[in-house]
């Protein structure tokens, strides 16, 4: 790998291998990070665009390593799970910001695949990291803009006074009933309603009818510690999440929203409820 002496004082990295999917765990002052792609591809394709998510409340960045496997799998795509505090508390915008920046500032270096490459950047965050993300952004304290946001059941948001810029495309993922004390009028479903209609995607899960076991840390390996559970009811959700994800980052690159390109036919349409553009979730 090709560290800068002063980064290898900063960062101390192991790969794990799972199939053609990498694992590299690392280091820095600002927090730690997982990254992920696939190996199997040509080297000059492995990183068109680089997806960084926030973690959870009490969770640590190898904590979501399915979700980014499915993300990863297959596609030009680096997947970087961060985690910009050592305690469980994740709602700082100011480290949250920290840690983007020093990864995107020395992006080819932390991950040698993306040498010499300008790959898109989506910024993303699961539960207690969307209120960092989001709020690190209105601050305008993240120093390279990213061309997209993804929320995995953001929490707290506030519809009132939170801003989401509207050049900014988002993705959510969110629930028709609160689960782990994450209220739905304070996550996905308020985030989308402050993104532009130009760009914007919610994916609602029903569980309050027939997915009962659904519940906000679905998005992970095993749950979110002692704080909420994962359910084995959810295991749908992280591979069709990770194909949102490529339909989003196919709709930013062509500039088209279209509702039909993110109809994901995996799972059946009760599933979830699907919003786009101008529809407005009650």
């Amino acid at each position: 790998m090709l560290f800068s002496k002063t980064l290898l004082l900063l960062c101390s990295i192991f790969a794990v291998s799972n199939g053609d999917i990498v694992s590299e765990k690392g280091k820095v002052r600002e927090g730690r990070f997982t990254v992920h792609y696939d190996k199997a591809l040509p080297e000059e394709v492995q990183c068109q665009t680089v997806v960084m998510i926030g973690v959870g409340t009490a969770m640590g960045s190898g904590d979501y390593n399915i979700l980014s496997s499915e993300i990863s799998s297959g596609q030009p795509i680096v997947t970087v799970i961060t985690d910009h505090s050592a305690i469980f508390v994740k709602t700082s915008s100011g480290r949250f910001a920290k840690l983007y920046n020093k990864l995107t500032a020395d992006l080819g270096e932390i991950i040698p695949i993306c040498q010499g490459k300008s790959p898109k950047i989506l910024v993303g965050a699961h539960s207690a990291s969307g209120m960092a993300a989001i709020g690190a952004m209105k601050k305008d304290l993240l120093q390279v803009k990213p061309d997209g946001f993804i929320g995995l059941d953001p929490f707290k948001i506030n519809e009132r006074k939170d801003s989401i810029d509207p050049n900014l495309p988002t993705l959510e993922w969110g629930f028709s009933k609160t689960t782990c004390s994450v209220k739905i009028q304070q996550a996905a479903k308020p985030a989308y309603k402050l993104s532009s209609e130009q760009h914007r995607v919610f994916y609602r899960i029903d569980n309050a009818s027939g997915h009962q076991n659904i519940q906000h840390c679905s998005f992970t390996d095993k749950g979110c510690a002692i704080v909420c559970g994962r359910k084995n009811d959810g295991d749908w959700v992280r591979p069709v999440v990770a194909k949102s994800i490529h339909a989003f980052i196919g709709a930013i690159e062509t500039g088209l929203f279209d509702k039909e390109q993110f109809i994901l036919p995996e799972v059946g349409a009760d599933w979830f409820e699907l919003f786009v553009g101008t529809e407005e979730p009650k």
